[in-house]
């Protein structure tokens, strides 16, 4: 019988964000799950709300899933810096209605 050799690709901040991130890497192709979500009752609820969970991949697709989560967290580091369109008001300013 063989064993399933699997890896953690990435600690996610929450179970929501492990959550998403698996079917990120699921959409590209790849096989994953976030750790505890097997656990159905009230400990395991309890566990995934608390904080940190690990994001899981099969040893064979570590290296294309380490390349997916770089992506991801790259454009998550880009988005939250991105400046304000031409069109916004500046942050904090109340946009003006031009009657």
């Amino acid at each position: 019988m063989s064993s399933l050799s699997l890896r953690v690709v990435h600690t996610a901040s929450s179970y929501i964000e492990a959550q998403l991130l698996v079917g990120l890497l699921e959409s590209e192709g790849v096989a994953a799950r976030a750790a505890g979500s097997e656990l159905m009752d009230e400990f395991g609820a309890a566990q995934r709300m608390l904080g940190p969970t690990e994001v899981v991949v099969k040893a064979e697709d570590l290296e294309f899933a380490s390349e997916v989560v770089a992506a991801w967290r790259a454009q998550a580091g880009d988005s939250s810096s991105e400046a304000p369109s031409a069109d916004a008001p500046p942050s904090g300013t109340p946009a003006s209605d031009d009657h």
